[in-house]
């Protein structure tokens, strides 16, 4: 590679991975102009890898085979436009263009995270972003004065946590970052010193989840335990990074017990009887509402992003706030796009497994196959929390899940999956691992 060549791609990563650490500082990326700048940034970097591949003798991509669902969910919401079955064609323009710089996430991380290095520096960026923030969210937590960053009124009245109107996206946040640090520090492949920084990292981390009192987030982070021990203990002999969680599990309790936060017990406590909670009744009746909503339209939907404007049709209890999302995106899924589209997003996360769980096998000893179980580990703590909230609504948290879905799979699909075009000739390689 030429000088030249090297200096973009380092560009294009450091490019990506500031753009997804930019839309959990700007709240989320839920307003028009964080947004915006998010899809402004990947459309640069997607002309930035455009212009660097016509300049080679041949263009190279790498296939992923997560390509086709994209490419058929694209293809539904476009018949949606171009038929005008959508209850807003506007909004439903909007949410495409949102879901479009995703895709142009997803295919960018999959042609520029290759090599063992870079996704090395991914994984080290995001364990020290994600330690960083957390620390900020504890800091601002016990010196809470009513303003995000002190400073930012909270007008929306939400349970702020870090930068997060609503404490249960900063724990979505969470759940997709944990796994990166928890991976390192049992993993073989640190040196011991950077393992502790790793673990101490994680521990941090994973006690924000905790103090932001999100009950999604914390049976979320539960249940990724779970999946981590599962994942890494089927065919293994060795069971030490068991016990190694179950010791990080009792530090992690300890931490929370010195730290005692207010409302932290009484929270847990509610776990009990989640059915008596307020909040849990509204999202039960919305759900139900939402089936109606289905049965509607149910091969291709209301509109993709018009659940909102639909649903004050169909509301059964009243209420003074706007239903804004269904408060489980499955459920919000199968109303905006239908059976399809629903149909199609199965497809996804499905072959998300099938090709990832390929590439972990030697998790312990290889970086590239550590970072993909960590990937897949925190890919289905969100895929958890989306049974009871709207992380993949929220620009920033959907933009990661995507990513991590692309490192996910990097490993367990093709290793030179790749399509050369030249002027003389056309010709396709396939050699799997």
């Amino acid at each position: 590679m030429s000088r030249a060549t090297k200096t973009v791609d380092l560009a294009l990563a450091v490019g990506i991975c500031l753009l997804l650490a930019f839309g959990p500082l700007a709240f989320g990326a839920v307003q028009e102009w964080s947004t915006f700048v998010l899809e402004v940034g990947t459309a640069i970097c997607i002309a930035l890898w455009t212009l660097r591949e016509i300049t080679k003798p041949q263009l190279e991509i790498i296939f992923n085979p997560l390509f086709v669902p994209i490419l058929l969910f694209a293809a539904l919401i476009g018949a949606q436009l171009l038929l005008n079955l959508s209850a807003y064609w506007y909004v439903t323009w909007r949410k495409a263009l949102l879901w479009a710089t995703y895709a142009m996430l997803f295919f960018m991380v999959t042609q520029c995270f290759r090599s063992t290095a870079s996704l090395k520096r991914f994984g080290q960026f995001f364990t020290a972003y994600g330690f960083l923030l957390a620390l900020f969210a504890i800091i601002q937590q016990f010196t809470w004065n009513g303003k995000i960053y002190w400073v930012v009124p909270n007008r929306n009245g939400g349970w702020v946590y870090g930068p997060y109107v609503n404490h249960a996206h900063y724990a979505g946040l969470m759940v997709l970052l944990v796994p990166i640090p928890l991976v390192f520090s049992i993993a073989g492949f640190s040196r011991k010193p950077a393992r502790v920084l790793f673990a101490f990292a994680a521990l941090i981390m994973a006690s924000t989840i905790f103090l932001s009192q999100s009950l999604g987030g914390i049976v979320s982070f539960a249940a990724e335990l779970l999946v981590f021990g599962v994942l890494t203990t089927l065919g293994q002999r060795s069971h030490r990074h068991v016990y190694l969680l179950g010791v990080a599990c009792i530090v992690l309790a300890g931490w929370l017990i010195i730290l005692s936060p207010g409302g932290l017990g009484r929270r847990l406590a509610e776990l009990h009887h989640p059915q008596n909670m307020g909040a849990a009744g509204d999202r039960i009746a919305i759900m139900k509402d939402s089936f109606k909503m289905v049965r509607e339209r149910p091969i291709l939907g209301w509109g993709f992003g018009t659940f909102s404007v639909v649903y004050p049709s169909f509301r059964s209890f009243y209420s003074n706030f706007v239903v804004n999302e269904a408060h489980n995106d499955y459920v919000q899924i199968l109303v905006e796009t239908g059976v399809v589209g629903f149909a199609i997003a199965i497809a996804f996360v499905g072959l998300v497994y099938r090709i990832s769980l390929r590439g972990i096998e030697h998790w312990r000893s290889e970086p590239r196959a550590g970072i993909a179980l960590a990937a897949l580990v925190g890919f289905s703590g969100l895929l958890v929390h989306s049974l009871c909230d709207f992380n993949l609504q929220i620009p920033a948290n959907a933009a990661l899940f995507f990513v991590l879905a692309a490192i996910a799979t990097g490993s367990g699909t093709f290793k030179r999956s790749i399509s050369r075009f030249t002027p003389y000739e056309t010709r396709r390689t396939w050699e799997s691992y």
